[in-house]
């Protein structure tokens, strides 16, 4: 399974577990992420749900340099780190 595909499954539980917004038949790269209305505590599950299939969390995030807006961003942190 490749990165897009597993932080997408990844937002999509989390989505269904944290907020009320039903989660979009297809997710655009500049879809924002606030339109879920998750919090901080859900997002962090996101990452670690995430971190739990491919084994880390992107360092730009870990140290507060990058808070992504869209998904695009969430996914590219990944890509930029994993390669």
């Amino acid at each position: 399974m490749n990165v897009r595909n597993i932080v997408h499954d990844q937002l999509k539980r989390v989505v269904a577990e944290h907020s009320p917004m039903p989660f979009p038949k297809e997710i655009e790269d500049d879809c924002e992420l606030d339109l879920f209305g998750l919090d901080s505590l859900a997002f962090m599950e996101l990452l670690t749900g995430v971190e739990k299939e491919l084994g880390y969390i992107p360092r730009a995030i870990l140290e507060g340099d990058l808070y992504p807006e869209t998904f695009g961003e969430l996914v590219s942190a990944y890509d930029a780190q994993g390669t």
